[in-house]
């Protein structure tokens, strides 16, 4: 008889919990590994029409309500001369998301009126005025141009998402979403838990893990959490780094995706990575910035003998995605074989 799993007792899916703070992309890459590996989209898309159509919406809501903060600042002559066109359209818009976002319906003559009001100059003036990195930033998900561009296109009602747009739509994981696949030979099982702080609770899984990818956004060092805004999202996640890896699964392989690299390289040369850390003395090089970064994770560690695999991801990047999940499993299969004995 040979040593392999038997029909009898077949060979254990290996478990891959994903952790990270919230808005990481843990999520985006929970539905990577679907489409590479599970069952995609094709029937469930019309269960994303929602969020998406929700996006555009929340979107001109927050630059809205900067362009009213400000208006008696920088944008009164803007304001003052405005046409009664344009202030028909934001009082429109205004209306239709007075009440709560999930009560809020994207029809063809509010994406209109969204869709002249996102190209109109004063829109353009507070994007921009709003994106030095600091106390002006909005509180914009990663991908509101995306969908504002698109949202008259997304209100017709024969409108069915691709694959781009349910990889790009922010939808915060409020359940435990468990997904079984193979790959490379070997049977896996991701799972895919909340990293808001009210999810968090869950992080103590039960069963056997085999490996753990944190996930942490670099764009995060100037932001805050939306449920503290008092503390900065990047040193959360190393706080959340520390628990994963010191505490809740010690003994544990640890895959640190340092996700929204393409995001970062442009960020950082725009705003300074010491707003975050003030020792930070590398300039706005993105190399530098991310090697400090890098070394910021590896040194919460306290096992120094651990090795730390670290992945620089652009989570709605397909094709990257691919090539990162693939040296993964290979990464894990190879892990799990030297705990088990086996090199």
């Amino acid at each position: 008889m040979g040593c392999g799993a038997s029909a009898q007792n077949p060979e254990p899916a290996r478990q891959l919990v994903l952790l990270g703070g919230g808005e990481c992309g843990k999520t985006t890459i929970f539905k990577q590994i679907q489409i590479l590996h599970g069952t995609g989209f094709a029937d469930s898309a019309p269960q994303w029409l929602p969020a998406i159509r929700r996006s555009p919406v929340r979107s001109m809501k927050v630059l809205l309500m900067r362009l009213v903060e400000l208006k008696e600042q920088q944008y009164k002559a803007g304001f003052e001369a405005l046409e009664a066109e344009d202030k028909a359209r934001m009082e429109s818009v205004e209306a239709a998301v007075a009440g709560t976002m999930s009560d809020t319906t994207l029809t063809p003559a509010l994406a209109a009126d969204i869709a002249a009001l996102w190209k109109h100059p004063l829109i353009r003036e507070c994007l921009q005025h709003s994106d030095d990195g600091t106390t002006n930033r909005l509180d914009l998900d990663d991908n509101a141009i995306f969908f504002l561009d698109r949202v008259e296109k997304m209100a017709d009602p024969s409108f069915k998402p691709a694959n781009e747009e349910i990889l790009k739509v922010r939808d915060p994981t409020r359940t435990i979403e468990t997904l079984d696949f193979q790959a490379n030979k070997a049977k896996f099982r991701v799972i895919d838990v909340g990293g808001q702080r009210m999810e968090r609770p869950k992080w103590n899984l039960t069963g056997e893990i085999t490996a753990v990818i944190f996930v942490c956004s670099l764009i995060e060092y100037n932001q805050v959490l939306r449920e503290d805004v008092k503390q900065n999202r990047l040193k959360e996640s190393l706080n959340l780094f520390d628990i994963a890896c010191n505490r809740r699964y010690p003994e544990k392989p640890i895959i640190l995706f340092l996700n929204k690299i393409d995001l970062f390289t442009e960020q950082v040369q725009k705003v300074d990575l010491s707003v975050c850390f003030p020792t930070y003395k590398g300039g706005k090089d993105p190399a530098a910035a991310l090697e400090f970064i890098k070394w910021k994770f590896q040194s919460i560690c306290k096992d120094k003998n651990k090795k730390i695999f670290i992945k620089e991801t652009t989570a709605t990047d397909p094709e990257n995605m691919a090539h990162i999940l693939n040296s993964v499993y290979e990464i894990v299969l190879r892990e799990n074989l030297a705990q088990s004995g086996f090199s």
